[in-house]
């Protein structure tokens, strides 16, 4: 049914729920693209001197994570079966997510949900809500608490 499945991935409590359902969505002929957004403020290049990932060690921890995050499910995928690229570009969450999305001709996007207040809506905006607003193609929102 889906042949391009664009999947968020962040490390967060939902992690692992998201990677699951995309991969029940799989098929043979499925090939899921992992995204995980790294923060703008904080991003290094791939091919960063040594000089600035030992200035920016934040930045390079993020870049780190994100690799170490994205190779693990891709082999969690490939043990399925699964066929998936992974990519961790910087920028705003939700528009890196819709504009990779319609670039690369995805069927459906799945994402995790941070369950936050309306307080906390008033100083953080949802990915998930904006993600839902301004996609090219279906999102599939994995609402499940992780729980503690």
């Amino acid at each position: 049914m889906f042949t391009s499945i664009l999947v968020a991935i962040d490390g967060g409590p939902q992690h692992a729920q998201v990677l699951a359902l995309a991969g029940s969505l799989a098929t043979p002929h499925t090939r899921l693209h992992l995204l995980c957004v790294l923060d703008p403020a904080f991003a290094l290049a791939d091919d960063a001197p040594r000089a600035d990932r030992t200035e920016y060690a934040a930045a390079d921890a993020q870049r780190q994570q994100a690799v170490h995050l994205l190779t693990t499910a891709l082999d969690q995928l490939r043990e399925r079966g699964i066929d998936g690229v992974a990519s961790h570009p910087a920028g705003e969450p939700a528009q890196v997510l819709c504009d990779y999305a319609r670039e690369h001709d995805c069927d459906l996007i799945v994402i995790g949900h941070r369950h936050l207040s309306r307080m906390e809506r008033l100083f953080e905006r949802s990915v998930g809500q904006w993600t839902i607003d301004h996609a090219p193609c279906p999102v599939l929102v994995e609402v499940r608490d992780a729980g503690p």
